[in-house]
């Protein structure tokens, strides 16, 4: 049945309309992939940049928590004495996370023009000791001197240590406006932060000793607090903590993580949690962040040299008009965070960076990555969508075709039914009134209404045994079969169709063929359905022929084929498919005076394969059709007999060995 233009048009305007859907839905999802990552990208680089300040924020507490604690050991005329100095860094030891971290606390006393001796605070014996600087500590003294010599001259330095005095009193002032001090701890500059010396490393601190009233001439004394960290302690220990508490991810750490030190190129390793990234760093990284001093500041655009403000000089500013950086801040609640600055020694020493880089190589790598799995899945689902559109299409093609076919079936039937029914009825109504008078013609008479009643079984049983195919493969019983008797049997039920068409039979079947595995019953009426197509679709030839060969390989036999062959009208090359297609018949012979199912073929084959073989066709139209069945040898295969024999055989054997009672 061909289509309509109805149809025709419909299929036209849906295929298009359907084909656009998918691509706007390409489109958009290809943009929403793309806005997905630009989005991903931004929280990524946001949530690094907060892991990287909680890294930092948490080792300024760590540090800080010291610093703290030993800077309370000022009395407060800024003096620090041996058993407070030594009672604080005990409590200190005892509440700290790390009490390894502080390897070494020493104090150092400078009034202008005297440089006093270097006192190590010996928490065993509870005292301060004399001892020599430490080498590497030179390049330290040397930054100290000048950093006293400025404190002591420094108006912005006596007014943070005069107004660190009243803020540790309450604000409280005497009448002529000077401030009255609570004991207990020492004056402090909110803008004066410690000082940092990397390369030891070492944290300092100048705390001002107040000078007694009208000594406004007299240098005051300073006395630097000196914080020895253990470098082991940072790398082994509060490093790697840091870095598994912002960094880690489901599967260990997201990212390589390392702290270096030094300028671009020259860095010196201080921490790396992967030995790789640190030996095969190539200076682009996904973050980095100074851990001292401005966070942002580029490390070769830090101040250094003799005018800059961690080597302070003579001529330096004022500490009271540099403006607060931006980890002046202080945490909310009681957790403060202590301002850190950086003493440089020389502009290739550089500051201490911690440099994160993503394990897939960068953010922008990771994100690419998570941006072609979507878009992956998400063309995948729209090729599925493509798939499962193009299936329902052609399968509401086939659901057509198949109702169109099954129509022409209905229609097939009712005509196969409606002449021989018409026969029967025609001859029993001149039975019934009398018009068959004789003996001889009723004997005609009987054997035409038997002949019919006949035709009526066949296409009954052919459509029932369609039906029972149809729901569940036939189970036939497969026992050695003659070929020869099959087909000798197959052409006797078809001799009266034979007869009446005027058709030749040529017969052949080579001497000598092996039996086949199949059921006697079920090959016969394959091989009559051929045998009655070729009848049909035979045209003017008037011949059919039957041959049954042996296909060998190698001298021995593998498969017999039985092929009914004729010389009428053929099938073209289109149609070879469909044949075998329940309902189909051909349009060439549709509407032609030929009738029929169009199960034939369909059942044939069907029976064929569930005895282990299967149906070919060779066919060219205008010259005629050869339809062959291939049989499987019965030998080697263990047919019912042969099964019900080998379980008597087994059953006897296991009773006298005793297995079965």
């Amino acid at each position: 049945m061909k289509p309509t233009n109805k149809e025709r048009l419909f299929w036209w305007l849906l295929v298009p309309a359907l084909a656009a859907v998918l691509v706007a839905l390409a489109i958009m999802q290809y943009r929403w992939s793309n806005q997905v990552s630009a989005a991903t990208k931004a929280q990524m680089q946001s949530s690094l940049q907060t892991s990287m300040t909680g890294f930092r924020q948490d080792l300024s507490r760590e540090i800080g928590a010291a610093c703290l604690e030993l800077r309370s050991a000022a009395d407060g005329s800024g003096a620090v004495r041996s058993a407070q100095i030594n009672q604080q860094f005990r409590h200190w030891q005892q509440t700290a996370a790390h009490p390894g971290l502080v390897e070494q606390v020493y104090l150092w006393r400078y009034s202008y023009g005297e440089d006093g001796p270097l006192l190590r605070v010996d928490s065993s014996r509870d005292q301060l000791e004399n001892v020599e600087w430490p080498a590497g500590f030179d390049p330290l003294h040397e930054n100290l001197q000048g950093m006293s010599s400025v404190f002591n001259w420094s108006p912005s330095f006596n007014r943070a240590a005069d107004g660190g005095q009243r803020q540790r009193a309450g604000g409280r002032q005497d009448r002529h406006g000077n401030s009255q001090a609570r004991p207990g701890g020492p004056p402090a500059d909110p803008f004066l932060p410690w000082f940092v010396d990397q390369s030891i490393p070492a944290i300092v601190y100048p705390l001002r000793q107040r000078t007694a009233a009208g000594d406004a001439d007299v240098a005051p004394a300073i006395t630097w607090i000196i914080i020895k960290l253990n470098s082991s302690v940072l790398e082994k220990e509060i490093f790697p903590e840091l870095a598994q508490k912002y960094f880690r991810g489901r599967a260990g750490l997201d990212y390589h993580v390392a702290v270096l030190a030094g300028r671009s190129g020259r860095e010196r390793v201080i921490y790396s949690s992967d030995s790789n990234f640190a030996e095969q760093r190539d200076g682009v990284f996904d973050g980095a962040m100074n851990l001292f001093g401005n966070p942002f500041r580029r490390p070769e655009s830090q101040d250094s040299g003799p005018d800059a403000f961690p080597r302070l000089g003579r001529n330096s500013p004022p500490l009271a008009s540099r403006p607060p950086q931006l980890d002046d801040r202080r945490s909310a609640g009681a957790d403060r965070l202590v301002r850190f600055e950086p003493l440089q020694r020389s502009r290739e020493e550089g500051v201490w960076q911690i440099v994160v880089k993503h394990r897939t190589g960068s953010v922008e790598a990771a994100v690419s990555a998570l941006r072609r799995r979507h878009l992956i899945a998400s063309f995948g689902v729209l090729v599925l969508l493509a798939i499962t559109m193009a299936m329902v299409m052609i399968t509401s093609q086939r659901a057509r075709r198949l109702a169109a076919l099954q129509m022409n079936f209905v229609a097939g039937v009712s005509h196969e039914l409606r002449t021989p029914l018409a026969v029967i009825s025609s001859a029993a109504e001149n039975i019934a009134h009398g018009v068959v008078a004789d003996q001889q013609q009723m004997a005609r008479y009987g054997a035409s209404i038997l002949k019919q009643t006949r035709q009526l079984s066949q296409l009954v049983e052919q459509v029932l045994v369609f039906a029972t195919t149809q729901q569940k493969q036939g189970h036939y019983q497969l026992r050695p079969v003659d070929v020869a008797q099959v087909i000798d049997a197959a052409l006797e039920n078809t001799a009266g169709m034979t007869a009446a068409a005027g058709v030749t039979v040529e017969r052949h079947v080579d001497p000598g063929l092996p039996p086949v595995a199949a059921d006697f019953a079920a090959l016969a009426q394959c091989l009559q359905n051929l045998i009655t197509n070729a009848i049909k679709y035979g045209g003017e030839g008037r011949w059919m022929g039957i041959r049954a060969t042996a296909r060998r390989e190698n001298g021995a036999v593998r498969e017999v084929e039985v092929t009914v062959e004729d010389r009428g009208i053929g099938i073209s090359p289109q149609e070879i498919k469909q044949i075998f297609e329940p309902f189909y018949r051909s349009p060439a012979v549709a509407g032609s005076n030929v009738h029929g199912t169009g199960l034939g073929l369909p059942l044939a084959r069907t029976v064929i394969e569930a005895m282990r073989g299967r149906l070919t066709v060779a066919s060219e139209p205008g010259k005629g059709s050869a339809f062959t069945v291939h049989l499987v040898l019965a030998a080697g295969l263990r047919l019912p007999d042969e099964e019900a024999a080998l379980n008597d055989a087994d059953r006897i054997a296991g009773e006298a060995a005793g297995y079965y009672p």
